[in-house]
C-alpha cells in the first residue's frame, strides 16, 4: 500500500513530462518551419501542438518513462545523504534523465535524433527543462522518507 502514492505522482510526473515535452518539440518544429519562411496560423500551431501531445504519448512516455524510472531510483539513495536538498536532487534527476535518453537515442539512431523538437540546441536544452521540472514535479508529489 505504501507504493499507491509514488506509483500515483510517478503517473501524474509522467503526464506533465509528455505534456510540455510534446509542446516544447512541436514549438521548435514550427520555429524551424516559420524560420524557412512557412506561415503557420495560430488556429494551426494549436491544432499541431494538440496532435503531438496525443500522437506521441505513448512511445514518449515509455521511453522517457523509463529514464525517469531509473534517476528516481538513484535520486533515493542520493536523497539519503542530502535530505533537505531533495527538491534539488528530483530536479537534477529528471534533467539528466532527459539528457541521457536523448544522447541514447541519437546514439541508437546513428547520430539522428528521433525526437525531432530536440535536433538544435535550443531544443534538447528544452526537453531537458522539461526532465527537470517533472524531477521538481515529482519531489513535491511523494512525502519524504523518514526512516
Amino acid at each position: 500500500m505504501r507504493f499507491v502514492r509514488p506509483v500515483g505522482s510517478f503517473i501524474a510526473t509522467l503526464l506533465v513530462l509528455i505534456i510540455l515535452g510534446s509542446i516544447a518539440s512541436t514549438h521548435f518544429v514550427l520555429q524551424g518551419l516559420s524560420d524557412l519562411g512557412v506561415e503557420i496560423p495560430f488556429s494551426d500551431r494549436l491544432s499541431m501542438t494538440l496532435q503531438d501531445i496525443l500522437g506521441i504519448a505513448p512511445m514518449y512516455g515509455a521511453i522517457f518513462g523509463i529514464g525517469l524510472i531509473i534517476a528516481f531510483i538513484v535520486a533515493i539513495f542520493v536523497t539519503k545523504l542530502a535530505p533537505s536538498l531533495r527538491w534539488l536532487v528530483y530536479l537534477v534527476a529528471g534533467a539528466s534523465a532527459m539528457a541521457v535518453t536523448l544522447m541514447t537515442l541519437q546514439l541508437a539512431f546513428d547520430g539522428i535524433m528521433p525526437i525531432s523538437g530536440a535536433r538544435t540546441a535550443g531544443g534538447f536544452i528544452a526537453q531537458v527543462a522539461v526532465g527537470a521540472i517533472a524531477g521538481y514535479v515529482f519531489a513535491r508529489l511523494t512525502p519524504r522518507q523518514t526512516a
